[in-house]
């Protein structure tokens, strides 16, 4: 389904190009030049900046030619050249009724687009170590990961939302014999409870060496069937459901959880390793420093990409000579099971029976039945941008298996640090104590509901219900509206703000916009029969234009990996509707097409912002 925002820049970038063929000129991708004006006329043109070099003529001769030649379609009242743009004036009319029709079906079909063409892809998230709750950092991980899979949805993907747990590392190993050692508070939420055990454990380990002790502790741990092995699944289990409450909590779903433990009991790494040795994409080094590793030698690699040239290390070790395996060995196999170049020997069971979202969670477990998981193709890892490199080495592995199609669809979202404003966030030292989701979600909804008692007049209940909706927003928001890879200082007081550039300020307008449709008693059938040539304030218009790139704002989104894409939008037209409703009166317009116009325009907001904030894992609140 075309929007209106997309049908004008296709039909203005055909007739400039046709205008282009009679100066005998050609651009390519003209339609990249065309967007709304801040200056002259609805929408701009800037193909002559472009173009000026190449024709040794200034950019404004060129659109003046350009202005001159090109057809003017139906929705144009007019063309001008200024400044070098070729500026078009639009029909207010024609766009009006343009976007009202548009939002009314896609707010019965809540899909954008069809981009992704039903294709399989897999979005990983968050992937933390089951060893203490979720933290900051972590939660920042997960909202990318829940919000990228909403997008992808939107935009035609099948999307199968993965969470790999890593239950044989270190850590883990940390984390067990903790919990054999030390007691914890029994009380406490699990995860929690095993976080600070793990502290505890990191404590006693600055004091006494336990490397024999935890080197035993991981042997017993992967062989199957050992007191060791069953205790160290039931721990990471019961953690992991902990941490997976704390998702529920935030609106944050998945459809399966692979474990490597299950990945090491299906022999996935052997498996990859022996086709990889066999086919020659890695050897076993014979002699030297590498001696008795299995690697890759980039010194060997033909067409070797840039960003590997000239590294004084060639030798990448996948396995040690004491046959432990590097976490990009992993990664390869886990890789070629995603895309399916190792056949899916898991067996499944539920995990969760029923999310709120009404879908169970599925797990990798020995016992079980098989399932069509993996076989994708493409994988979205959220991985923090300090496995970057390790990142580039896998997709390196699958060109040296000469699978482009692979590597060009292994898709690294890398996000920065989430540093406190005191420190760093660290683990093993428990600097996430007081700094988990879970202590987040609990002050924000204790400020929230401070405010709504200061604020608005609602029940009991009401305000309960509305108070976690408004603090999972204000959360939300505040980690969704930076660029991915920039780096963030968390901070309490910006992360509980309810003013400004806010996830609450979008749920305001929307509830003050639902306030005036349920006040006028006004629905979809009541806006298709409104008079829109009543809509003739500049507010209005400016409102219509913004709300026409809904579906465009949509599939930046999902092309660019950048959430801040969908929130920079939100924050714009919940600015726009403001205005509109500041400046003009609606409910108490002078004359009945007049209101019936702008409760139309209302409404037409109203679904925006619902679909908007549904993407962005934000409930719309009706009532504030």
């Amino acid at each position: 389904m075309e929007s209106p925002y997309g049908n004008m820049k296709s039909s203005i970038a055909a007739l400039v190009s046709d205008a282009l063929k009679s100066i005998k000129v050609s651009a390519e991708n003209v339609e990249s030049t065309i967007d709304f004006s801040k200056s002259f006329g609805d929408i701009s043109c800037s193909v002559a900046f472009r173009l000026s070099k190449e024709l040794k003529k200034s950019p404004q001769e060129i659109a003046k030619s350009i202005a001159d030649k090109v057809k003017k379609p139906s929705f144009v009242t007019k063309t001008t050249a200024d400044n070098g743009f070729v500026n078009f004036y639009l029909d207010r009319l024609w766009l009006a009724k343009e976007v009202i029709e548009y939002s009314s079906k896609l707010e019965i079909e809540k899909m954008f687009s069809d981009v992704g063409k039903r294709e399989r892809v897999i979005i990983e998230y968050p992937s933390a170590n089951p060893v203490h709750p979720l933290h900051v950092g972590q939660l920042r991980n997960a909202l990318l990961g829940d919000v990228l899979s909403n997008v992808y949805d939107a935009v035609g993907y099948r999307v199968e939302r993965q969470d790999y747990i890593d239950d044989l590392g270190l850590q883990m190993m940390e984390a067990l014999w903790g919990y054999t050692h030390f007691p914890g508070n029994k009380e406490k939420k699990f995860d929690h409870r095993l976080g600070e055990v793990y502290v505890e454990a990191n404590k006693y380990m600055a004091q006494h060496d336990i490397k024999g002790e935890l080197s035993e502790l991981a042997q017993l741990v992967e062989q199957d069937g050992t007191s060791e092995s069953k205790l160290n699944r039931e721990v990471a289990e019961n953690c992991a459901m902990a941490q997976h409450e704390t998702l529920f909590k935030l609106g944050i779903y998945h459809n399966v959880m692979v474990w490597e433990s299950d990945i090491l009991r299906e022999k996935l790494l052997q498996k990859a390793m022996d086709l990889l040795l066999k086919e020659g994409f890695i050897e076993k080094i014979e002699s030297g420093e590498y001696r008795g590793c299995i690697a890759i030698d980039l010194a060997k690699v033909k067409n070797l990409p840039k960003e590997f040239q000239g590294l004084k290390e060639t030798i990448k070790v996948l396995i040690k000579s004491d046959s432990t395996p590097t976490y990009v060995a992993k990664d390869i196999a886990f890789h070629m099971w995603k895309f399916g170049m190792l056949k899916n020997t898991f067996k499944y069971k539920k995990f969760v029976d029923k999310q709120d979202n009404g879908e169970p969670i599925y797990t990798t477990y020995p016992d079980g039945e098989q399932m069509d998981f993996g076989g994708v193709r493409k994988s979205v890892n959220v991985i923090d941008v300090k496995q970057s490199f390790p990142q580039d080495i896998l997709k390196l592995a699958f060109r040296i298996m000469k699978r482009d199609d692979i590597a060009d669809n292994i898709i690294h979202l890398a996000y920065g640090r989430v540093e406190l404003e005191e420190g760093t966030l660290a683990g093993r030292k428990g600097t996430w104590v007081g700094n988990t989701a879970d202590d987040l979600l609990e002050e924000a909804t204790k400020k929230a509901r401070d405010l709504l008692t200061e604020r608005f007049k609602l029940t009991k209940n009401e305000k309960e219900k509305v108070a976690k909706a408004v603090a999972v927003a204000a959360i939300k928001f505040e980690f969704l509206k930076m660029s991915p890879e920039k780096n963030i200082i968390f901070s309490w007081k910006w992360a509980l703000s309810f003013e400004g550039n806010s996830g609450p300020y979008c749920q305001y307008t929307y509830a003050r916009a639902m306030r005036l449709i349920e006040d006028a008693k006004f629905d979809a059938s009541a806006a298709k029969s409104a008079d829109l040539s009543a809509l003739k304030s500049d507010q209005e218009f400016s409102l219509i234009k913004l709300l026409s790139k809904e579906k465009e704002v949509v599939e930046k989104t999902a092309a660019e990996l950048r959430t801040n894409v969908l929130t920079d939008y939100a924050i714009d037209i919940a600015s726009a509707f403001s205005k509109f409703y500041e400046a003009l009166p609606i409910l108490k317009a002078e004359k009945k097409e007049e209101r019936d116009a702008r409760l139309a325009l209302t409404l037409t907001f109203a679904n925006t912002m619902a679909g908007v904030l549904r993407l962005l894992g934000i409930e719309s609140i009706a009532r504030m």
